[in-house]
């Protein structure tokens, strides 16, 4: 008898948990985004729907606004009111949102997905993604007329927006460089940006902007090019000297010197390069500079931007390399200003330049000082133009003391020789940079 009465507790119980699981009052669970979202003419948006109890029964997905219901997504899942679901508990649904296809309008519409599961009690839960509609491109007033424009050199363009752009500024072959805004006008903007050595013929710069949507549009802007050869030269690479720098910038011993320079003439020289145009895409929106640049006072021009290098050993071509930027030659250790004021957003060893000083400027534009025996400054302060940031060297792969001073604008070398000449700025930057920001630059930065 106790063993009869032992199995109907145990049926009793496995009924009652049975009957439990089928009448659990969980809902099912949705996760996706549900911050406001912008589409354009092409968009699509993920949810995951799982259920931990009976499993998911069905889902619908619809757009809703003032026109009525657009239906996306329905499915019913395989299973019953007794076993459940028969798939996996989660289910990823991916809907794409076509508004031109689906005949919506611009404007707010609401995404609503809603989940059933195979609970006794049909419990449901649904979540609403707020949606804006926005399948027109931005409109771009490019306000700068007809530049000429130096190969190798530097420019600056004003245009407007008819709306909010996520990313702006101007486009030249693979190059980008952004936009900032006029603090006297919110809709005008104001883009410094390259002309690099190696612009193909026929590329030309032009202004981009793409909305929150993802719509695109772009607008060409009117430059004449002043087309210019650049020099050459031969480096004669000696014995002494690889004895001397390779140990010096790769540490320990090198049977085969040749290799290890030609690893840091190559390698490290884009490795370096890479780092560079990685710090320098990212800039203070605030314009801190005024006026022409410094050049390192009393010195000599020794090599000059875009110069076709030829590298010997031996008398045998070993390599060959563009240098871009100026070597400036003065007295040994002589006390290096800074070109103009900005933060200085990195001061120490970087590969060939040796201990280095990157400054920002404010909108995107840059100056790197190389070579140096010692640096006077630290990262995240301000440097006034003039202030000395450390004395030239030969550290890195200098053959000599001097200064590798380079100028950048958003990753992209730019020759320094016009930001040197007050005239050029006058005439090319400042009638584009409207009234001067009075906002008084901070003391450091991270």
């Amino acid at each position: 008898m106790r063993v009869v009465w032992f199995l109907i507790i145990v049926l009793a119980g496995a009924v009652a948990g049975a009957l439990f699981t089928r009448f659990e009052g969980e809902p099912p669970s949705i996760r996706t985004r549900v911050d406001q979202t912008f589409v354009g003419r092409e968009y699509q948006h993920d949810f995951t729907v799982s259920d931990a109890g009976m499993g998911v029964e069905s889902v619908r997905i619809w757009l809703e606004g003032e026109s009525g219901e657009t239906e996306l997504f329905r499915r019913v899942y395989a299973g019953s009111l007794f076993s459940g679901a028969k798939l996996p508990t989660a289910q990823r649904v991916a809907v794409d949102i076509k508004p031109e296809e689906l005949g919506i309008n611009q404007g707010r519409v609401s995404l609503i997905a809603a989940a059933r599961d195979y609970s006794w009690r049909g419990n449901t839960h649904r979540v609403t993604v707020p949606i804006t509609i926005d399948t027109k491109a931005p409109r771009i007033g490019v306000r700068t007329g007809l530049t000429y424009v130096r190969r190798g050199g530097s420019e600056a363009v004003v245009y407007t927006l008819n709306e909010e752009a996520v990313k702006h500024g101007v486009e030249i072959g693979e190059h980008f460089s952004p936009g900032f805004v006029d603090p006297e006008d919110s809709k005008q903007f104001m883009a410094l940006y390259p002309f690099p050595p190696d612009t193909l013929p026929g590329v030309k710069p032009a202004v981009i902007a793409i909305d929150r949507a993802g719509n695109r549009s772009q607008a060409g802007i009117s430059i004449s090019v002043i087309e210019r050869g650049f020099p050459s030269d031969t480096i004669n690479v000696t014995a002494g000297f690889l004895e001397r720098k390779i140990p010096e910038i790769l540490g320990g011993e090198h049977d085969d010197l040749v290799a290890a320079y030609l690893k840091v003439n190559r390698e490290m020289r884009k490795e370096n390069g890479d780092f560079i145009k990685k710090l320098c895409e990212k800039s203070r929106d605030e314009r801190l500079w005024r006026g022409a640049f410094l050049q390192l006072p009393n010195s000599n021009v020794g090599a000059s931007f875009a110069e076709r290098r030829t590298y010997s050993y031996n008398g045998q071509e070993i390599d060959r390399q563009t240098h871009m930027g100026y070597d400036l030659a003065s007295t040994a250790m002589a006390d290096i200003p800074a070109a103009n004021s900005g933060v200085v957003v990195f001061a120490d060893e970087l590969g060939i330049y040796g201990q280095t000083v990157i400054i920002d400027h404010g909108q995107s534009l840059f100056s790197l000082y190389g070579h140096l025996s010692e640096t006077l400054i630290e990262k995240g302060t301000l440097a006034a133009q003039g202030e000395p940031i450390g004395k030239t060297g030969t550290t890195g792969l200098a053959g000599g003391d001097h200064l590798h001073y380079a100028m950048i604008i958003a990753g992209q070398f730019v020759d320094p020789l016009e930001w040197f000449d007050e005239r050029w700025i006058q005439e090319h930057i400042e009638p584009k940079l409207g009234k001067e920001s009075e906002a008084e630059a901070p003391a450091s930065a991270d």
